[in-house]
Parts: C-alpha cells; sequence; structure tokens
C-alpha cells in the first residue's frame, strides 16, 4: 500500500451503486474491501462475503481490516408485495427489509466507526422515497426514511470524533433492483422522470466519491437527493405508475 493510501469498506459492493463506487475509488487509488452477499468482480478491490445483519461477522472484518477512512453503506434490498397492495406485504418481508436496509446499516456503522480515522466520512444510501412518498413500497419507503433520520443523528454524535456523515438519496437508478421493480409491475408501466432516463450507478458514485473526499471537508448532516430533478418536479414521485 502507498503512503499515504485511502482505505474504504463498501457494504453492498458486489453490484449496483455499491459495485460503482467500488470501481470509482479503486481508479482514484483508494484500497477498497466490500462486503456482500456474493463477491464483486473487480480484481483489483478486495471482497468479502458477508450479510451486513450478522454484527459479528461485521465485528469480525472490522478487527481485520483495521484503520480506514471511509465506511459507504450501500447494502439494501426492497421487498414489495406482488399485488402492490401494502396490507398483503408479509410480516417476514417487511422484517427482513429492515433488517438488511435500517438494522444493517447500523450494525455496520456500529462497527466499522471505531475504525474512522479522524477526518475520515461515512455515507448512507437512502432514497427519494424517504422525501416522497413511494407507492407500494411501505417497508423501503419506512427503512430509508428512518436511515436519513439516523443519519443525520451519526453526524452530530460523530462530529467529536472528526467523521463527517452524510445521506445520498438516488432517484431511478438502472440496476438490478430497479429492473426487477418495472418488471415485476409489467408492461403497462412508464417512469415519469423530467430528465427522460433513469440515472446509472456511476452517476450516484461520483456524488458519493465526493463526499469522502478532502474537497466536503465541511459538508456534514447532508441529505442529498441525486435524482435528475425528480424531487423538484411538480409531477411527483417519479417511479412506476399504472397508465391510465
Amino acid at each position: 500500500m502507498g503512503t499515504g493510501q485511502k482505505i474504504a469498506v463498501i457494504t453492498g459492493g458486489a453490484q449496483g451503486i455499491g459495485g460503482a463506487s467500488a470501481r470509482f475509488l479503486s481508479e482514484a487509488g483508494w484500497t477498497v474491501h466490500t462486503l456482500d452477499l456474493k463477491p464483486g468482480p473487480l480484481a483489483n478491490v478486495q471482497s468479502h462475503i458477508c450479510d451486513v445483519t450478522d454484527a459479528g461477522a461485521q465485528a469480525e472484518l472490522a478487527a481485520q481490516i483495521g484503520p480506514l477512512d471511509a465506511l459507504i453503506c450501500c447494502a439494501g434490498i426492497n421487498l414489495r408485495p406482488k399485488d402492490n397492495s401494502p396490507e398483503r406485504l408479509e410480516l417476514a418481508a417487511w422484517e427482513r427489509t429492515l433488517a438488511v436496509n435500517l438494522t444493517g446499516t447500523m450494525l455496520s456503522v456500529r462497527a466499522f466507526r471505531p475504525q474512522i480515522r479522524p477526518d475520515g466520512a461515512i455515507v448512507t444510501l437512502g432514497s427519494v422515497a424517504a422525501i416522497r412518498a413511494m407507492p407500494w413500497a411501505d417497508a423501503y419507503t419506512a427503512s430509508k426514511g428512518a436511515l436519513v433520520a439516523l443519519t443525520r443523528t451519526w453526524a452530530v454524535d460523530y462530529s467529536r470524533h472528526g467523521i463527517r456523515v452524510n445521506c445520498v438519496c438516488p432517484g431511478p437508478v438502472d440496476t438490478g433492483m430497479m429492473a426487477g421493480m418495472i418488471e415485476q409491475h409489467g408492461p403497462d408501466q412508464q417512469l415519469q422522470l423530467p430528465q427522460q432516463r433513469m440515472a446509472r450507478p456511476d452517476e450516484v458514485a461520483s456524488v458519493i466519491g465526493f463526499l469522502v473526499s478532502p474537497g466536503a471537508s465541511y459538508l456534514s448532516g447532508a441529505v442529498i437527493p441525486v435524482d435528475g430533478c425528480a424531487t423538484a418536479h411538480s409531477a411527483g414521485m417519479p417511479f412506476p405508475r399504472r397508465r391510465i
């Protein structure tokens, strides 16, 4: 490792926004460790098989990896009822969604925060669903809304350690999760987006990369939509909705 080389841990780093963030930071010269249920595809990234709901496994990895400069929490799922009826979402699906998206992030911060050097950073992955209502996604929306509040609390609590904490809230992003969501709701769905397209994962990763860089040294406690103007648009939440 070169002198002064930065080290990052990225949960959910095998694919999607987490995978794009791993690529972005590794190309910028960081040493990157990813935690996921499967190995990541990047040869220059050190991947670890880990379920973020496993507190013990995360604590062991934190001790193994040692001091770091950034923790980026991208692990997340979106379990939804097939018929779009919120009351039909099974309790097990509700509990698993909150366990991964909310409790899993908390466990990651609890395990790795003591390893983060002063002037380091934590980035959590929220969603525009935490800012404006997202239909058919009660558990996902609840988990992301709570995560925004928790991120702000961490920003205050960890400021005395010299650690900045921010939350990125993407709109629709061209990932496997979004593809599954559109497929589930069938060909009669459409995306209402001011920029006429979804984001690419690398477009969100570049914002995350800035947040862990020295250029964001006085930015903490922020909730940053990366949504192509979606939350500012008067049409409302730009997620799939049924054509009339």
